[in-house]
């Protein structure tokens, strides 16, 4: 028996019979279009203790010279920074300490600037998606021998800063959080001007890093109410991935496998004041299959929940991690009520079809993150002075510019997105 696929595109017909699937016995009734997959990821390391090899990581690169790049705080944390320099070894050249979450231009071209007097021929950042941006924004400065004056200018003028022309000093992240932000070729970046601060960015295939080390002992060290947010931001990179407008059968594939590392994974990740160490292990490597083909040349398949992401970071001042957690059930059940198929979510999570809210919303509780913005918001005004706010957050919502790998069966205009923040509220 086979049975059809919901969704709206009806690319996918999918074979139900268990004799036509036997092994040896392809499927006569599974029908794919046709699909073009092109991507160069970074060399993958994962597991624990393999920041005790970043000197040969380096070295397979012909790298030799690393400056390691994070914030005060990462940097002040012994428990990650001394494994981390004791396995560069000889190559560790110094550490740049001064990122922060607003991922500040300065920053980037204090850490170029450094990188430029020690000769550094590699950048290792090391923390969460913030310090991977402001690390590879340095990496593009350097390239080209651009100076901060002149990417200033280059934002005020564009609204962006344009990819290298020439070669990047290496980069290799040492990621601490769960979002996934590693196997990335975008990187975020501000720039503040006297009239207020511009969000601006690069992007392109060339800045995917040569090789990022996974190591879960690096993981472990960071406080769970932030690996907590950055969970949910990489558990809806898969999410996302199954539904895309752009999804191909390899994306399809490790997405759904993400999903069901992610979902057994976070709901025990917590062990009292610790992490549970084989949940945590599997958490890592289900966010590097979630994150895997997500920055393709032809766009990423990040879509409905990371463009709410986006305007409640933005509006609501929420951690983003935190904004997914909150909207994203709304945002699944106005998906689905629009016709888009749970199923690889389904499948993924190894659930049924009507359950698949059900069990993004018990993920989120374990992972002990809240459950509306104004609980994540600690508002306390009335709902009407709140409204301004909700109907700003739905307009930045359908102008993200990932609403263009939107599943066309859902039209996430204004109205679409107010009554969903509404409801999450």
């Amino acid at each position: 028996m086979c049975v059809q696929s919901t969704s709206s595109d009806e690319r996918v017909t999918v074979c139900r019979d268990p004799e036509a699937q036997a092994v040896g016995s392809p499927s006569p009734c599974v029908h794919t279009e046709p699909f073009a997959f092109d991507y160069s990821p970074a060399e993958i390391h994962y597991g624990r203790d393999t920041v005790g090899e970043l000197e040969s990581v380096l070295a397979a690169h012909d790298r030799s010279r690393a400056l390691v790049v994070c914030g005060r705080n990462t940097g002040a944390n012994r428990a990650l920074m001394d494994p981390v320099e004791a396995g560069l070894g000889a190559a560790h050249a110094d550490t740049f300490r001064r990122t922060t979450p607003g991922k500040r231009l300065r920053a980037a071209a204090a850490a170029a600037d450094r990188a430029r007097d020690i000769g550094a021929d590699t950048l290792v950042p090391v923390g969460g998606g913030a310090t991977l941006d402001v690390a590879t924004v340095a990496a593009v400065l350097l390239a080209d021998g651009r100076e901060e004056a002149t990417a200033r200018s280059e934002v005020r003028e564009t609204g962006g800063l344009a990819p290298p022309s020439n070669d990047r000093p290496g980069l290799v992240p040492v990621p601490t959080t769960l979002a996934g932000a590693d196997l990335s070729s975008i990187a975020g970046i501000s720039v503040r001007f006297e009239d207020g601060v511009v969000a601006s960015g690069v992007g392109d295939p060339q800045l995917l890093p040569d090789a990022v080390v996974y190591d879960p002992a690096a993981f472990a060290t960071t406080p769970q109410s932030v690996l907590a947010g950055s969970a949910c931001n990489g558990l809806n990179k898969a999410v996302e991935s199954t539904y895309a407008a752009n999804r191909t059968p390899v994306t399809d594939a490790t997405a759904r496998r993400a999903l069901t590392y992610l979902g057994d994974a976070l709901p025990s990740l917590f062990d009292g004041d610790g992490y549970d160490a084989t949940a945590l292990d599997r958490a890592v490597a289900g966010v590097i299959l979630a994150q895997y083909g997500v920055s393709q040349p032809d766009g990423s398949t990040l879509n409905v929940l990371h463009a709410f992401g986006h305007a409640l970071r933005d509006v609501f001042d929420l951690q983003q991690g935190v904004a997914h957690a909150v909207v994203t059930p709304h945002a699944l059940r106005a998906l689905f009520d629009a016709g888009v198929d749970p199923t690889p979510l389904a499948e993924g999570f190894c659930v049924p079809s009507d359950a698949v809210v059900d069990r993004v919303a018990t993920i989120r509780d374990a992972l002990e993150l809240p459950t509306t913005i104004r609980g994540a918001t600690d508002r306390t005004e009335s709902a009407p002075a709140a409204s301004d706010d909700i109907a700003a957050a739905a307009r930045a919502t359908a102008q993200d510019s990932l609403v263009d790998t939107v599943p066309p069966a859902f039209d996430l205009d204004a109205t679409a997105a107010e009554e969903i923040l509404t409801a999450a509220w």
